[in-house]
């Protein structure tokens, strides 16, 4: 269906995708595509997906997705944070903030910094630093307090405003559950088709071939 999902490493490193005007405004444009990543990360020029995950038997929250593990799974992380002393042993975590936390005696691997992932093999001490839980799931088609364990949705806002879960998704498109395939990006739509060539119509429009455009969940736009 395309290519696997780009992760925004950093403020400087696979922030994104270039805006099709090119004038570098990107209210109002069409940006196509979308890049997952820590939602840190996130800028308005250059927003970062978000989902909703339920990682393992932890509570339902909002999350980030880390890397894509196959066509419908993915490593995500939840966005609640855990301090030093409430880490779960046996639970998955990155880290987001060293403090002084002793990250080794936590189970971390000598080296550690913001962004290691580590088992937990204690509760953790009383240090300052703290963690996300991680852990792998898979799109669900499932409402917002309704996730099952290791399940996680990602939706978009379709031309009528309608919000949909997504089944399966690459850097540029995404298959809804009732598998029609749309073109992402972040920012408000001008037209809620774009015209596509090949032979797979989506649409046709005055014998243009069309496909839909939609604005996937991110922090700056909704």
């Amino acid at each position: 269906m395309g290519r696997p999902l780009k992760i925004k490493k950093s403020a400087t490193t696979d922030i994104g995708f270039n805006n099709p005007d090119g004038n570098g405004t990107p209210s109002g444009e069409l940006y196509f595509g979308q890049v997952g990543g820590d939602t840190s990360l996130s800028s308005g020029d250059n927003p970062v997906t978000t989902c909703r995950v339920k990682i393992g038997t932890v509570a339902e929250a909002d999350g980030y997705i880390i890397r894509q593990k196959g066509s419908t799974k993915y490593l995500v992380a939840d966005t609640t944070g855990v301090s030093d002393g409430s880490l779960i042993v046996g639970n998955n975590y990155v880290i987001t903030s060293v403090g002084n936390t002793d990250w080794v005696a936590a189970g971390a691997n000598p080296g550690f910094g913001v962004g290691s992932e580590f088992e937990a093999t204690t509760v953790g001490g009383a240090g300052t630093g703290t963690a996300n839980t991680i852990g792998t799931c898979v799109l669900a088609n499932l409402a917002d307090a309704a996730l099952t364990d290791d399940t996680m949705t990602v939706t978009y806002a379709d031309p009528g405003s309608t919000l949909v879960r997504i089944k399966r998704m690459t850097n540029k498109y995404a298959i809804n559950f009732s598998n029609e395939r749309v073109l992402v990006n972040y920012f408000n739509i001008l037209d809620d088709t774009v015209e596509k060539s090949g032979a797979d119509k989506d649409t046709m429009t005055g014998g243009v071939s069309t496909i839909d455009l939609v604005q996937i969940e991110n922090p700056q736009y909704g």
